[in-house]
């Protein structure tokens, strides 16, 4: 039940990373780790590299097929282990 459970959260994590690589995937976007080294530094942000495009891309496409098949393998161990009872 347990690791159905983590399975099902892993999931819902993985759909709103994709969801918010999506939604701010033509927007130049750092972490807030990144802008509080850069704010204490006072510098400012390099422009992001072709690469960085493409890993914002493929985080949001990871985490919108990642995501539903951790959800479903969450819901399958829930309902098996409920079967069982």
């Amino acid at each position: 039940m347990i690791a159905g459970l983590v399975s099902l959260v892993i999931g819902l994590v993985a759909m709103s990373v994709g969801w918010n690589h999506w939604r701010y995937r033509k927007q130049e976007t750092i972490n807030v780790l990144e802008a509080a080294m850069l704010r204490s530094a006072g510098e400012e942000p390099l422009p992001l590299t072709r690469l960085d495009w493409f890993l914002k891309y493929l985080q949001a496409g990871l985490g919108f097929v990642l995501g539903p098949f951790f959800i479903l393998a969450g819901v399958a161990i829930i309902l098996s282990e409920l079967e069982m009872l």
